[in-house]
């Protein structure tokens, strides 16, 4: 899971935003991610909803766009 050091930084920061709001839960996440920063899909996907058990990500679904770059950006979220 090297995805990790990414991904947990990205739940901690829509969970803290999406409580500011007073949403119970964030039902969509859509990401842009920099190829060449190793990132498979599949495994940031698996990974992301392992790390967001137990908070407002648990069920959110990750929408994933990959660009030429090395950073990854959260481009929107959905709260409910």
């Amino acid at each position: 899971m090297h995805e990790s050091h990414l991904i947990e930084p990205i739940i901690k920061g829509i969970s803290e935003h999406a409580k500011k709001e007073g949403a119970n839960s964030v039902s969509k996440v859509r990401l842009k991610v920099g190829a060449l920063t190793g990132v498979k899909e599949d495994s940031f996907k698996e990974t992301f909803a392992v790390l967001a058990k137990g908070t407002p990500l648990e069920d959110a679904e990750l929408e994933l766009t990959f660009f030429p770059g090395t950073r990854i950006e959260v481009v929107s979220f959905d709260v409910e």
